[in-house]
């Protein structure tokens, strides 16, 4: 905490912004190692920010810069603030990576036609305002159509909606 002062005392004595800016950059980087040193002791917390871990840290020092340190009330927050919110409000380039590998692993088909290509998105097989997060499990590869269509349903109301809606098209004259 003293160096925080010090670093406001020095921007404010004169401008001497080119002496605060590594005094900055390094407390920031210290900052960093020890969140690194606070996870390595808590697998759990690792394994709940996965893919999201190195934005965590990032995060996590500039939080501690003006916050006190706590581990479970940091990771509390930001797992609210960027995993079980849509991210691509937040965080465009964290979610273009994200969107890459979801495509990836979908093999660019969308789960609910099976249409390779075309317009594709990223799709919250269960909503964010039902519980669902960013994490990778929970999207999955959709095409515009099918996402449009599907709104806020889960996968298997979305199912049986399109079923219901495919034979009533059917008995249509």
């Amino acid at each position: 905490m003293s160096i925080h002062c010090e670093i406001r005392g020095w921007q404010e004595l004169g401008g001497r912004r080119s002496l605060a800016r590594p005094l900055m950059d390094y407390y920031i980087g210290a900052l960093r190692y020890d969140i690194e040193k606070d996870l390595n002791d808590r697998p759990d917390l690792i394994e709940k920010l996965g893919i999201f871990y190195n934005k965590f840290i990032k995060w996590c020092a500039q939080e501690r810069v003006i916050f006190e340190a706590d581990i479970n009330d940091e990771v509390a927050t930001f797992v609210n603030k960027f995993i079980n919110s849509r991210l691509y409000n937040l965080d465009v380039d964290l979610w273009r990576q994200i969107t890459g590998e979801v495509f990836l692993r979908d093999n660019f088909t969308c789960k609910y036609c099976g249409k390779i290509g075309g317009k594709l998105e990223v799709d919250h097989a269960i909503p964010v305002f039902r519980g669902g997060t960013n994490n990778l499990d929970n999207l999955v590869t959709s095409c515009m159509n099918c996402n449009r269509k599907k709104r806020d349903k889960t996968p298997q109301e979305f199912d049986l909606w399109r079923r219901r809606s495919e034979k009533h098209l059917l008995f249509l004259p």
